[in-house]
């Protein structure tokens, strides 16, 4: 036959847009794949995530190395085995003899292709994109065979839409496989203001957030919200004036291009199928069947799936699936321009069926939809709490906002409902009108009488709430101990005042009662059947936990609740995601704790009625300064500060504020200092002592920097009074590091050592993470001399040092320093000796070695001589039973 001529678009990558946005984080894991034994990287998410241009990426970073690559772009031809293996033979610029076609000539280009891998004597990486077009079992059946028969050197990058037809659980099980899927690709604030600035544009952080929510972060949806509009562009808009720009602009490209991208392929019963979804938030197999009008709703369901349609699945949740929003709506917007008869009707059967089934949110916002204000009405009435239950704070918020009628805000009913979610948002501004609106009907004589104990206790978990999140909390003590006394009937009510109680409590470092009181309301919540909003009761025993140095029985409880996907799902979700990080991030698990916290971001991003925001910013911000990007860190609690000051938040302001002071302390920022000193002493004169343990402790470094020792020496003795009678043993350890800093400043080196060993212990003991952030990285002299075998003689320190992987951890930046205190031997190991030493005790030769840390095969051999000198061996067994013996590998 002739053979096939090479398709030469489908041998090079796309070419990377003059204007991209390098994302250096997924590069490196696509680069270490190969490294860490990774057979196949899969990037695997719907169209228009930056698949193609991030693989483009990575092959520029190969060539830069000197590392071979070849591209090959599947399509539907590639079916065809023959097609296929002819053009991965151009793609790896291998002969083509003439063959005739039939099963003989594929088993002759396949041989060619096998052995030209085998022969390679270095990594070789092959790239597939668009690999879901690749269906045929006949074609499939040769990539099967080289995933699970590779030759030695191979490393393969996939790109894919939704489950490629082949076979990888194998990869999975021999943990081969790394997969890189929406969670991954999606963008981040950072990288947002990144790309507009890229592309001209300067992005307020609240027109970041609004791109970020609009999109959840797709990189498409990003790219068209910065795109202009008759020479108009986002950052021409204000914040108010920018979701109608988004609207009406932005989204008109997004439709056109999901039509002309994704729907115009779809069958039409398909696509009439999945227009009818887009009536509902969320939905299950029977919600889809009995609005969709198909009895095989499942199986179309897992179609749609197959082909990644931007459906996304909710684990754990009983509506399991969701569009993505942007989908939605285009799919809505067309449905409501061809039929709204039918559009109102499918929002009325929905509404019925949701009621039935006891997903009461879902079914007020189909009422509120159809416009059935009376109906709407009722739900709200009977069905108040198990609005909150669900955690559709944002639907109640909407739906009560779009009531029609100019008396309909003082509707009793509407009035305690929205109370009601004052208590999860934390909208400050909202619960002052909230108790304003009360006042009136109370006033007015408005209340039904049943219903007077219920109104004066919402009016104290309001005027309690407000005392907590505004700083005031003896206030807040007196106001739940005075409505427990005159309302002592035990409810919903009830367990939140004893919630705001522990709030308060642990604010001001009493944590002992801090956390019988959050158990206790935490108990009353799970015997009503509350499974929502207890997320915030675990979030407070979580820290009182952390702060009490049970960190692993804080990481448990989190665990424990249930963990949305990559897609927002209940409100509530926020405090688990926000939890796990904040745990992550004391474990100094700082990669785990920044993905925690980006869900938290996006969960917070999502509600746009919550005043969420600010708490997960100011812990990315302590993430951010423990990874030593300080100035990231510092830009990160400025904008925390700016939106808990809007949100009226002031306790979290203070607590930031607190923060923010100590590290212009490390960096003798002098006017930051002042201008913190001047609301601090505004502070002790509304409140007396009654100021968190964490602005004492701020103050006591401040005075230490301003040459005040004998005052920080005096409060750091009463924060250690209050810390031993407390346990609060996360707060001991910052005063240890207090201690010894006021220890050195004196002249007194020993006592400062002692002080540090007892941070040292102390972090060990109850598996806090690192020591060398903020004052910290100031006493790594110290530190150096604590880790000495002879000083730690000197000064008869008994207790053993932390293992070496703990205590590299615990001393972040004194990695050579931990290595050296830990190797028994004369002539210690070099950090690269023991990368060599690790893979050779996993069985890697010197070539894998070579390969995997991207040095010579001679560099290896000079290593390996110098292991055989420094353990005194003759050979690699000897070398690696004399390393065990030592301990200095597994």
């Amino acid at each position: 036959m002739k053979q096939p001529s090479p398709k030469r678009n489908k041998l090079r990558p796309p070419q990377v847009p003059a204007i991209s946005l390098p994302r250096p984080a997924l590069l490196k894991r696509l680069g270490e794949a190969a490294g860490d034994g990774r057979l196949l990287s899969l990037l695997r998410a719907p169209l228009g995530y930056g698949k193609s241009t991030l693989l483009a990426q990575h092959v520029l970073a190969l060539s830069d190395s000197g590392l071979p690559w070849a591209w090959y772009r599947l399509d539907d031809s590639d079916n065809q085995p023959l097609e296929l293996l002819a053009q991965l033979c151009h793609a790896l610029e291998l002969p083509i003899p003439d063959l005739t076609p039939g099963r003989a000539a594929e088993a002759s280009l396949w041989t060619t292709l096998l052995n030209h891998l085998e022969s390679r004597e270095a990594r070789f990486t092959l790239v597939l994109d668009d690999l879901h077009l690749l269906r045929s079992r006949n074609a499939c059946r040769y990539l099967d065979e080289l995933l699970r028969h590779p030759p030695k050197h191979l490393h393969l990058l996939a790109a894919c839409e939704g489950e490629p037809a082949i076979a990888l659980s194998h990869l999975q099980r021999d943990q081969r496989l790394q997969t890189l899927d929406v969670r991954d690709l999606v963008l981040d604030s950072g990288e947002i203001r990144e790309l507009a600035s890229a592309r001209g544009q300067s992005l307020d952080s609240d027109l970041v957030y609004l791109l970020r929510a609009e999109s959840e972060g797709w990189f498409s949806g990003v790219l068209f919200g910065l795109g202009t509009c008759s020479g108009a562009k986002l950052s021409d808009f204000s914040s108010v004036d920018a979701p109608a720009f988004l609207s009406q602009h932005a989204f008109e490209q997004v439709a056109r291009f999901f039509h002309e991208e994704v729907l115009q392929r779809l069958a039409p019963p398909l696509l009439r199928f999945l227009s009818r979804l887009s009536v509902v938030s969320a939905f299950d197999t029977r919600l889809a069947a009995y609005i969709g009008g198909q009895d095989n709703a499942a199986q179309l369901i897992h179609q749609l799936q197959r082909q990644d349609l931007f459906i996304q699945q909710r684990k754990g949740e009983r509506l399991v699936f969701r569009l993505h929003p942007l989908l939605r709506r285009t799919l809505y917007q067309s449905l409501h321009q061809q039929d709204p008869n039918l559009l109102n009707q499918l929002h009325l059967q929905a509404a019925d069926w949701l009621l039935t089934q006891r997903h009461y949110a879902e079914a007020v916002y189909q009422l509120g939809r159809a416009r059935d204000f009376n109906r709407l009405l009722a739900a709200l009435e009977q069905h108040c709490f198990d609005l909150l239950r669900e955690g559709q704070v944002n639907s109640i918020v909407d739906f009560l906002a779009k009531v029609p009628g100019e008396n309909a805000p003082e509707h009793f009913t509407l009035a305690v409902t929205e109370a009601s979610t004052v208590i999860v948002t934390n909208d400050i501004t909202h619960a002052s009108a909230c108790l304003q609106r009360l006042q009136r009907l109370i006033r007015r004589h408005e209340v039904p009488e049943r219903r007077s104990e219920r109104i004066h206790q919402t009016l104290a978990f309001l005027r309690s709430r407000l005392a907590a999140l505004g700083g005031n909390f003896n206030h807040g003590l007196r106001l739940v101990d005075r409505a427990m006394d005159q309302y002592p009937a035990s409810s919903a009510a009830t367990a939140v005042l004893l919630f705001n109680r522990a709030i308060c409590l642990f604010s001001l470092g009493r944590a002992h009662q801090a956390s019988s009181t959050a158990g206790r309301a935490l108990a009353e919540l799970e015997a009503l059947g509350f499974s929502g909003y207890t997320n915030m009761l675990q979030l407070l025993l979580g820290q009182i936990e952390l702060a009490q140095g049970d960190v692993e029985k804080a990481g448990a409880r989190f665990l424990g609740l249930h963990s949305p996907p990559g897609a927002p799902g209940s409100f509530y979700d926020l405090f688990q995601q926000l939890g796990q990080g904040i745990v992550l991030l004391e474990q100094n698990h700082l990669e785990q704790a920044a993905q925690r916290l980006s869900q938290a971001e996006a969960i917070a991003l999502a509600f746009p009625h919550s005043a969420g925001l600010p708490w997960v910013l100011h812990y990315q911000a302590c993430r951010l300064l423990a990874q030593g990007e300080t100035r990231l860190a510092r830009s990160r609690w400025d904008e925390a500060r700016r939106l808990a000051r809007q949100f009226k938040l002031f306790a979290l302001y203070r607590q930031i504020g607190a923060y923010q002071a100590r590290l212009a302390g490390c960096e003798h920022d002098q006017d930051f200092i002042l201008a913190w000193l001047k609301e601090w002493h505004g502070c002790r004169r509304r409140y007396g002592a009654e100021l968190m343990p964490e602005e004492w402790l701020a103050y006591a470094w401040v005075q230490r920097h301003l040459g005040q020792h004998a005052s920080a020496r005096q409060i750091a003795d009463n924060l250690h009074e209050l810390a031993e009678a407390e346990s609060l043993q996360r707060l001991r350890l910052d005063l240890h590091l207090l201690d010894a800093t006021l220890h050195r400043d004196s002249g007194d080196r020993e006592a400062a050592l002692g002080s540090l060993e007892q941070a040292l212990q102390l972090a060990t003991r109850h598996g806090f993470g690192q020591l060398m952030q903020l004052e910290g990285q100031a006493l790594g002299e110290l530190f150096r001399q604590l880790l000495n075998p002879q000083t730690r003689r000197q000064l008869g320190l008994e207790q053993p040092l932390p293992p070496p992987e703990r205590l590299a951890r615990l001393l972040r930046g004194l990695h050579s320093e931990v290595d050296v205190a830990h190797q028994p031997l004369p002539e210690p190991l070099t950090r690269r000796e023991q990368d060599v030493l690790r893979r050779m005790a996993r069985g890697q030769g010197n070539q894998q070695i070579a390969d995997g840390l991207y040095i010579s095969l001679s560099t290896v051999k000079t290593h390996i001589n110098n292991l055989f000198r420094k353990l005194d061996a003759g050979d690699r067994d000897s070398a690696l039973q004399a390393a065990r013996a030592l301990k200095l590998v597994d």
